[in-house]
């Protein structure tokens, strides 16, 4: 982000026969703990605006990226500790 390195969740796919069975939301709930564990303090993702908000993602930080819908890019800031990062994501 800008000059600095941020995390990324990348988008979650499970196979049309898997579907609705948990397996994404359990695959990103553990993810995010692992970056919760690292006192890592923003997580953004490029995802469906409808399903990503579930795990407290949303867009409106003051997080951009110029390719992306301002709806499908999202953020979840973790940390209170420190600020929140801004900035241009490329």
């Amino acid at each position: 982000m800008d000059d600095a390195p941020a995390l990324a969740l990348a988008p979650c796919a499970v196979l049309p026969e898997h579907q609705g069975r948990g397996a994404g939301s359990a695959a990103i709930r553990a993810g995010l703990d692992a970056v919760r564990d690292l006192d890592e303090n923003l997580v953004i993702v490029l995802g469906h605006a409808d399903y990503y908000p579930r795990f407290g993602c949303h867009p409106g930080l003051p997080v951009r990226r110029a390719e992306a819908p301002d709806d499908t890019f999202l953020a979840l800031p973790l940390a209170t500790s420190h600020p929140t990062p801004t900035g241009l994501v490329r």
